[in-house]
Protein backbone atom coordinates (compact mmCIF):
# COMPACT_ATOMS: atom_id res chain seq x y z
CA UNK A 1 0.00 0.00 0.00
CA UNK A 2 2.58 2.55 1.10
CA UNK A 3 4.89 1.19 -1.59
CA UNK A 4 2.31 2.43 -4.12
CA UNK A 5 2.72 5.91 -2.70
CA UNK A 6 6.51 5.74 -2.92
CA UNK A 7 6.27 4.47 -6.51
CA UNK A 8 4.04 7.41 -7.39
CA UNK A 9 6.56 9.86 -5.90
CA UNK A 10 9.38 8.18 -7.82
CA UNK A 11 7.39 8.44 -11.04
CA UNK A 12 6.93 12.18 -10.50
CA UNK A 13 10.67 12.66 -9.93
CA UNK A 14 11.58 10.69 -13.05
CA UNK A 15 9.07 12.66 -15.11
CA UNK A 16 10.64 15.90 -13.87
CA UNK A 17 14.09 14.74 -14.99
CA UNK A 18 13.09 13.57 -18.48
CA UNK A 19 13.48 16.95 -20.32
CA UNK A 20 16.98 17.39 -18.90
CA UNK A 21 18.04 13.83 -19.76
CA UNK A 22 16.75 14.12 -23.33
CA UNK A 23 18.49 17.45 -23.80
CA UNK A 24 21.77 16.01 -22.50
CA UNK A 25 21.48 13.08 -24.88
CA UNK A 26 21.04 15.52 -27.79
CA UNK A 27 23.89 17.73 -26.59
CA UNK A 28 21.57 20.58 -25.74
CA UNK A 29 20.81 22.47 -22.56
CA UNK A 30 17.28 22.63 -21.27
CA UNK A 31 15.47 25.97 -21.45
CA UNK A 32 15.39 28.04 -18.32
CA UNK A 33 12.42 27.09 -16.18
CA UNK A 34 12.19 23.55 -17.54
CA UNK A 35 15.30 22.16 -15.84
CA UNK A 36 14.85 19.64 -13.07
CA UNK A 37 16.40 21.15 -9.99
CA UNK A 38 19.01 19.14 -8.03
CA UNK A 39 16.64 19.28 -5.05
CA UNK A 40 13.85 17.61 -7.05
CA UNK A 41 16.17 14.98 -8.51
CA UNK A 42 17.76 14.17 -5.19
CA UNK A 43 14.69 14.50 -2.97
CA UNK A 44 14.87 11.69 -0.37
CA UNK A 45 12.02 9.24 -0.35
CA UNK A 46 10.31 8.50 2.91
CA UNK A 47 10.20 4.99 4.31
CA UNK A 48 6.86 3.41 5.12
CA UNK A 49 7.52 4.06 8.80
CA UNK A 50 8.33 7.73 8.17
CA UNK A 51 5.18 8.18 6.09
CA UNK A 52 3.05 6.59 8.79
CA UNK A 53 4.67 8.71 11.50
CA UNK A 54 4.03 11.87 9.48
CA UNK A 55 0.42 10.92 8.90
CA UNK A 56 -0.22 10.04 12.56
CA UNK A 57 1.57 13.03 14.10
CA UNK A 58 -1.47 15.39 14.09
CA UNK A 59 -3.43 12.76 16.01
CA UNK A 60 -1.04 13.01 18.98
CA UNK A 61 0.04 9.36 19.39
CA UNK A 62 0.78 8.21 22.94
CA UNK A 63 2.98 5.38 24.19
CA UNK A 64 3.50 3.49 27.44
CA UNK A 65 0.68 3.02 29.95
CA UNK A 66 -2.68 4.36 28.75
CA UNK A 67 -5.45 5.43 31.14
CA UNK A 68 -8.96 4.49 29.98
CA UNK A 69 -10.88 7.10 31.91
CA UNK A 70 -9.88 5.76 35.31
CA UNK A 71 -11.77 2.52 34.60
CA UNK A 72 -8.91 0.51 33.11
CA UNK A 73 -5.39 0.85 31.77
CA UNK A 74 -3.40 -0.54 28.86
CA UNK A 75 0.30 -1.21 29.35
CA UNK A 76 1.49 -0.98 25.77
CA UNK A 77 4.69 -2.75 24.76
CA UNK A 78 7.52 -0.84 23.09
CA UNK A 79 6.64 0.25 19.56
CA UNK A 80 2.87 0.36 20.14
CA UNK A 81 1.03 3.67 19.77
CA UNK A 82 -2.31 4.88 21.09
CA UNK A 83 -4.61 7.49 19.54
CA UNK A 84 -6.93 8.66 22.30
CA UNK A 85 -10.63 9.56 22.38
CA UNK A 86 -11.77 12.15 19.88
CA UNK A 87 -8.50 11.97 17.98
CA UNK A 88 -9.05 8.22 17.60
CA UNK A 89 -12.52 8.89 16.24
CA UNK A 90 -11.06 11.37 13.76
CA UNK A 91 -8.42 8.86 12.73
CA UNK A 92 -11.14 6.30 11.95
CA UNK A 93 -12.93 9.05 10.02
CA UNK A 94 -9.80 9.40 7.88
CA UNK A 95 -10.03 5.67 7.22
CA UNK A 96 -13.53 6.18 5.80
CA UNK A 97 -15.82 5.67 8.79
CA UNK A 98 -18.45 7.78 10.47
CA UNK A 99 -17.56 9.53 13.71
CA UNK A 100 -18.42 7.19 16.59
CA UNK A 101 -18.46 8.77 20.08
CA UNK A 102 -18.35 5.32 21.72
CA UNK A 103 -14.76 4.83 20.54
CA UNK A 104 -12.31 5.27 23.44
CA UNK A 105 -9.18 5.01 21.32
CA UNK A 106 -7.20 3.17 18.65
CA UNK A 107 -4.15 0.99 19.28
CA UNK A 108 -1.51 0.69 16.55
CA UNK A 109 1.12 -2.09 16.57
CA UNK A 110 4.80 -1.55 15.70
CA UNK A 111 4.22 -2.90 12.17
CA UNK A 112 1.23 -0.67 11.42
CA UNK A 113 3.04 1.12 8.59
CA UNK A 114 3.31 -2.08 6.56
CA UNK A 115 0.54 -4.32 7.93
CA UNK A 116 -2.19 -1.63 8.38
CA UNK A 117 -3.47 -3.69 11.31
CA UNK A 118 -4.94 -1.81 14.27
CA UNK A 119 -7.48 -2.27 17.07
CA UNK A 120 -10.40 -0.14 18.23
CA UNK A 121 -11.40 0.13 21.91
CA UNK A 122 -14.90 0.73 23.28
CA UNK A 123 -16.44 0.07 26.70
CA UNK A 124 -19.89 -1.41 27.29
CA UNK A 125 -21.64 -0.65 30.60
CA UNK A 126 -24.41 -3.26 30.41
CA UNK A 127 -23.64 -4.71 33.83
CA UNK A 128 -21.85 -7.69 35.35
CA UNK A 129 -21.67 -10.62 32.91
CA UNK A 130 -22.15 -14.04 34.48
CA UNK A 131 -19.48 -16.15 32.85
CA UNK A 132 -20.95 -19.60 32.42
CA UNK A 133 -19.79 -20.81 29.01
CA UNK A 134 -22.31 -22.02 26.40
CA UNK A 135 -22.02 -24.84 23.87
CA UNK A 136 -20.08 -22.98 21.18
CA UNK A 137 -21.11 -25.32 18.34
CA UNK A 138 -24.76 -24.80 19.20
CA UNK A 139 -24.15 -21.08 19.58
CA UNK A 140 -22.62 -20.92 16.09
CA UNK A 141 -25.74 -22.48 14.56
CA UNK A 142 -27.91 -19.93 16.36
CA UNK A 143 -25.67 -17.12 15.14
CA UNK A 144 -25.94 -18.34 11.56
CA UNK A 145 -29.71 -18.20 11.85
CA UNK A 146 -29.49 -14.69 13.30
CA UNK A 147 -27.24 -13.65 10.46
CA UNK A 148 -29.82 -14.79 7.91
CA UNK A 149 -32.37 -12.50 9.56
CA UNK A 150 -29.82 -9.72 9.88
CA UNK A 151 -28.99 -10.12 6.20
CA UNK A 152 -32.64 -9.59 5.30
CA UNK A 153 -32.66 -6.38 7.34
CA UNK A 154 -29.50 -5.20 5.57
CA UNK A 155 -31.08 -5.78 2.16
CA UNK A 156 -34.19 -3.87 3.20
CA UNK A 157 -31.89 -1.01 4.18
CA UNK A 158 -30.34 -1.06 0.71
CA UNK A 159 -27.16 -2.90 1.67
CA UNK A 160 -25.77 -6.22 0.49
CA UNK A 161 -26.50 -9.41 2.37
CA UNK A 162 -24.03 -11.20 4.63
CA UNK A 163 -23.44 -14.84 5.54
CA UNK A 164 -21.66 -16.17 8.62
CA UNK A 165 -19.28 -18.83 7.33
CA UNK A 166 -18.06 -20.03 10.72
CA UNK A 167 -15.38 -19.43 13.33
CA UNK A 168 -12.12 -17.99 12.03
CA UNK A 169 -10.96 -18.49 15.62
CA UNK A 170 -13.23 -20.46 18.01
CA UNK A 171 -14.19 -18.69 21.27
CA UNK A 172 -11.78 -19.06 24.16
CA UNK A 173 -12.59 -17.84 27.66
CA UNK A 174 -9.99 -17.52 30.41
CA UNK A 175 -12.08 -17.96 33.56
CA UNK A 176 -9.24 -16.90 35.84
CA UNK A 177 -8.53 -13.59 34.12
CA UNK A 178 -12.08 -13.16 32.79
CA UNK A 179 -10.89 -12.50 29.26
CA UNK A 180 -12.51 -13.73 26.07
CA UNK A 181 -11.60 -13.78 22.38
CA UNK A 182 -13.07 -15.16 19.18
CA UNK A 183 -13.15 -14.41 15.46
CA UNK A 184 -15.85 -14.83 12.83
CA UNK A 185 -15.50 -15.35 9.08
CA UNK A 186 -18.17 -13.44 7.18
CA UNK A 187 -18.98 -13.29 3.47
CA UNK A 188 -20.57 -10.08 2.22
CA UNK A 189 -22.65 -10.12 -0.93
CA UNK A 190 -20.61 -8.83 -3.86
CA UNK A 191 -17.26 -9.27 -2.09
CA UNK A 192 -14.71 -11.63 -3.70
CA UNK A 193 -13.22 -12.73 -0.36
CA UNK A 194 -14.33 -13.33 3.20
CA UNK A 195 -14.17 -10.69 5.94
CA UNK A 196 -12.39 -11.17 9.26
CA UNK A 197 -14.21 -10.05 12.41
CA UNK A 198 -11.83 -10.45 15.39
CA UNK A 199 -13.22 -9.76 18.87
CA UNK A 200 -11.65 -9.47 22.31
CA UNK A 201 -13.47 -8.78 25.58
CA UNK A 202 -12.13 -8.03 29.05
CA UNK A 203 -14.85 -8.50 31.67
CA UNK A 204 -15.07 -6.14 34.64
CA UNK A 205 -17.24 -5.46 37.65
CA UNK A 206 -20.18 -3.92 35.76
CA UNK A 207 -18.71 -3.31 32.31
CA UNK A 208 -16.62 -4.96 29.64
CA UNK A 209 -13.90 -3.62 27.38
CA UNK A 210 -14.38 -4.35 23.68
CA UNK A 211 -11.27 -4.64 21.53
CA UNK A 212 -11.96 -5.10 17.83
CA UNK A 213 -8.98 -6.09 15.69
CA UNK A 214 -8.83 -4.75 12.14
CA UNK A 215 -7.10 -6.72 9.43
CA UNK A 216 -7.61 -8.62 6.20
CA UNK A 217 -8.83 -12.23 6.34
CA UNK A 218 -5.40 -13.30 5.12
CA UNK A 219 -3.86 -11.59 8.16
CA UNK A 220 -5.63 -13.75 10.74
CA UNK A 221 -2.38 -14.92 12.32
CA UNK A 222 -0.99 -11.39 12.64
CA UNK A 223 -4.27 -9.93 13.93
CA UNK A 224 -4.51 -12.82 16.40
CA UNK A 225 -1.02 -12.16 17.74
CA UNK A 226 -1.55 -8.42 18.09
CA UNK A 227 -4.96 -8.77 19.74
CA UNK A 228 -3.68 -11.28 22.26
CA UNK A 229 -0.91 -8.86 23.22
CA UNK A 230 -3.55 -6.19 23.84
CA UNK A 231 -5.62 -8.72 25.78
CA UNK A 232 -2.70 -9.31 28.15
CA UNK A 233 -1.92 -5.60 28.38
CA UNK A 234 -5.46 -4.46 29.23
CA UNK A 235 -6.70 -4.59 32.82
CA UNK A 236 -9.46 -2.95 34.85
CA UNK A 237 -8.26 -0.79 37.73
CA UNK A 238 -8.72 -1.75 41.37
CA UNK A 239 -12.37 -1.54 42.37
CA UNK A 240 -13.52 -2.05 38.77
CA UNK A 241 -12.34 -5.63 38.33
CA UNK A 242 -14.54 -8.66 37.86
CA UNK A 243 -13.72 -9.86 41.36
CA UNK A 244 -14.96 -6.56 42.81
CA UNK A 245 -18.57 -7.35 41.88
CA UNK A 246 -21.04 -6.77 44.71
CA UNK A 247 -24.41 -8.48 44.08
CA UNK A 248 -26.13 -6.17 46.57
CA UNK A 249 -25.30 -3.02 44.63
CA UNK A 250 -24.18 -3.89 41.11
CA UNK A 251 -26.33 -4.45 38.06
CA UNK A 252 -26.22 -7.83 36.32
CA UNK A 253 -26.18 -7.87 32.52
CA UNK A 254 -29.17 -9.33 30.72
CA UNK A 255 -26.88 -11.69 28.80
CA UNK A 256 -23.98 -14.02 29.49
CA UNK A 257 -20.95 -15.17 27.50
CA UNK A 258 -23.13 -16.57 24.71
CA UNK A 259 -25.09 -13.35 24.37
CA UNK A 260 -21.89 -11.32 24.42
CA UNK A 261 -20.59 -13.29 21.44
CA UNK A 262 -23.85 -13.58 19.50
CA UNK A 263 -25.66 -10.38 20.41
CA UNK A 264 -24.25 -8.05 17.80
CA UNK A 265 -23.93 -10.32 14.80
CA UNK A 266 -24.94 -8.44 11.67
CA UNK A 267 -27.37 -6.22 13.59
CA UNK A 268 -25.42 -3.18 14.76
CA UNK A 269 -26.23 -0.80 11.94
CA UNK A 270 -23.69 1.77 13.09
CA UNK A 271 -20.94 -0.78 12.45
CA UNK A 272 -22.27 -2.75 9.49
CA UNK A 273 -24.04 -0.16 7.39
CA UNK A 274 -20.92 1.56 6.13
CA UNK A 275 -19.23 -1.57 4.76
CA UNK A 276 -21.44 -2.26 1.76
CA UNK A 277 -20.05 0.51 -0.41
CA UNK A 278 -16.45 0.13 0.77
CA UNK A 279 -16.30 -3.60 0.12
CA UNK A 280 -17.38 -3.16 -3.47
CA UNK A 281 -15.31 -0.03 -4.09
CA UNK A 282 -11.98 -1.15 -2.68
CA UNK A 283 -12.36 -4.95 -2.93
CA UNK A 284 -10.43 -5.44 0.31
CA UNK A 285 -12.83 -6.48 3.08
CA UNK A 286 -11.66 -5.89 6.63
CA UNK A 287 -13.17 -5.83 10.09
CA UNK A 288 -16.91 -5.33 10.10
CA UNK A 289 -17.81 -1.66 10.17
CA UNK A 290 -14.43 -0.20 11.11
CA UNK A 291 -12.35 0.22 7.94
CA UNK A 292 -11.37 -0.86 4.48
CA UNK A 293 -7.82 0.15 5.11
CA UNK A 294 -6.09 -0.74 1.86
CA UNK A 295 -7.89 1.65 -0.49
CA UNK A 296 -8.50 4.33 2.13
CA UNK A 297 -4.89 4.59 3.28
CA UNK A 298 -3.59 4.64 -0.27
CA UNK A 299 -5.84 7.63 -0.80
CA UNK A 300 -4.80 9.27 2.46
CA UNK A 301 -1.06 8.87 1.93
CA UNK A 302 -1.04 9.16 -1.85
CA UNK A 303 -2.86 12.47 -1.83
CA UNK A 304 -0.48 14.18 0.59
CA UNK A 305 3.13 14.29 -0.56
CA UNK A 306 5.10 14.97 2.62
CA UNK A 307 2.37 17.26 3.93
CA UNK A 308 1.11 16.59 7.48
CA UNK A 309 -2.62 16.15 7.78
CA UNK A 310 -4.47 18.55 10.07
CA UNK A 311 -6.28 16.45 12.64
CA UNK A 312 -9.29 18.72 12.58
CA UNK A 313 -9.62 18.69 8.80
CA UNK A 314 -11.44 15.38 8.79
CA UNK A 315 -14.10 16.68 11.13
CA UNK A 316 -14.63 20.32 10.14
CA UNK A 317 -18.05 19.58 8.69
CA UNK A 318 -19.08 17.19 11.48
CA UNK A 319 -21.32 17.99 14.43
CA UNK A 320 -19.48 18.49 17.72
CA UNK A 321 -18.74 15.27 19.60
CA UNK A 322 -17.85 15.09 23.25
CA UNK A 323 -14.62 13.29 24.01
CA UNK A 324 -15.26 10.36 26.36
Amino acid sequence: MLSLFRSAVAAVLVAAMVPSLIAQAEGKSTPEGSQATPEAAQEPQLTAEQEAAEFLKPFAPQTGTIDLGGVAEIKLEAGWQWIDGLQGQRLLREFGNEMDPSVRGVALPPDFATSNIFAVYTISDDGHIEDEEPDYDELLEQMKEQTVEGSKARKQAGMGGVELMGWAEPPHYDKQDHKLYWAKELMFEGSPTATLNYNVRVLGRTSNIEINGVGDIGQLQEVDQHCKKLLRATEFTEGKRYSDFDPEYDKIAAYGIGGLIAGKIALKVGLFAKLGIFLLKFLKPLLVGLAVVGGILVKVFGGRKKQPLAAGSAAETMPPIEDK
